[in-house]
């Protein structure tokens, strides 16, 4: 037995503002999570100039490994997080 055209009207307007608003989720998390990797990225680009720039050895190398660690470590955790948000979101 089909169902009412009505009812048929009321499910697809439902599912269609939740596909939406499910779109606008996914992109609002992937802008941020690329703003988070531009921004460690940055810290660690900072850290490693920093490193070029001071006199003291022990300072300079704590610097340039620290931004070497932070600035591939940062943007690698959060492309993760967002993976696994998206997992929990049902995304993929």
């Amino acid at each position: 037995m089909p169902l009412p055209r009505q009812l048929v009207d009321e499910m697809e307007a439902r599912h269609l503002a939740e596909s939406v608003r499910a779109d606008r989720d996914r992109l609002r998390d992937f802008a941020l999570t690329a703003l988070q990797c531009v921004a460690w990225c940055a810290l660690g680009m900072l850290l490693v100039a920093w490193s070029l720039h001071t006199t003291d050895v022990t300072y300079g190398r704590i610097a340039f490994f620290g931004g070497l660690a932070l600035g591939n470590g940062g943007w690698i955790f959060a492309v993760l997080a967002a993976y696994r948000r998206g997992e929990q979101r049902g995304d993929w």
